[in-house]
């Protein structure tokens, strides 16, 4: 029996609607996937194009700055005081003025009237001769999916090497994605390696 004769007939028009029906639904449900999943792609691009091109309005509309501002307090606040041990001995008023005072300077310094000046110290002009920052900085961003509403970005910046990379979290509002959290590169913390004061343990001999 050829191909053709195993295929199934429409007997109706009616068949023949509902199976041209549940194609288009098929062909809509992909192409929106796949908009979906490379939209995060093209807003990225989008970002990139505008820090190269100074394009501070564009750019503001890709941050949320709240979110953005949060996520830089705590994260200035845990470089500056570091994790809390049990027999930490700082009075409580101390840690609370350190981070009322970080946090009261982020909200002053990142700000949408001063994101030139931010951008411009995150990424300084290069010097005569080395590769254009951005599109060399895009061969090297790892990008991927951390969440079917989440997009996060990491790049390691030029002069910060020896650091963690910078970090772009990006999330969907009001069906255009934003940054919603930047983690700036900070030195990298080597592991703690235990050593035992004991004596150290003898191979067992066979009598």
């Amino acid at each position: 029996m050829s191909y053709l004769s195993r295929m199934e007939i429409p007997d109706s028009i009616a068949t023949l609607r509902r199976q041209q029906a549940r194609w288009v639904c098929a062909g809509t449900l992909a192409a929106a996937t796949t908009l979906y999943a490379t939209s995060p792609f093209f807003t990225l691009w989008s970002i990139t194009s505008a820090i190269r091109t100074h394009d501070m309005g564009s750019l503001n509309t890709c941050l949320k700055w709240e979110s953005v501002r949060n996520g830089l307090k705590t994260q200035a606040v845990d470089t500056l005081l570091g994790p809390q041990h049990a027999d930490d001995e700082l009075p409580e008023f101390g840690s609370s003025f350190a981070s009322s005072a970080m946090s009261n300077a982020i909200d002053e310094e990142v700000r949408p009237d001063k994101l030139g000046m931010l951008v411009d110290h995150l990424l300084p002009h290069e010097q005569p001769g080395a590769p254009q920052t951005l599109f060399g900085l895009m061969r090297h961003v790892h990008m991927h999916f951390t969440h079917p509403g989440v997009f996060e970005a990491s790049v390691i910046m030029p002069g910060h090497e020896n650091e963690t990379p910078l970090r772009l979290q990006m999330r969907i509002h009001a069906f255009q994605w934003k940054i919603h959290r930047v983690d700036l590169p900070a030195p990298r913390h080597d592991p703690l390696v235990e050593a035992s004061a004991g004596p150290v343990p003898q191979p067992l001999t066979q009598p």
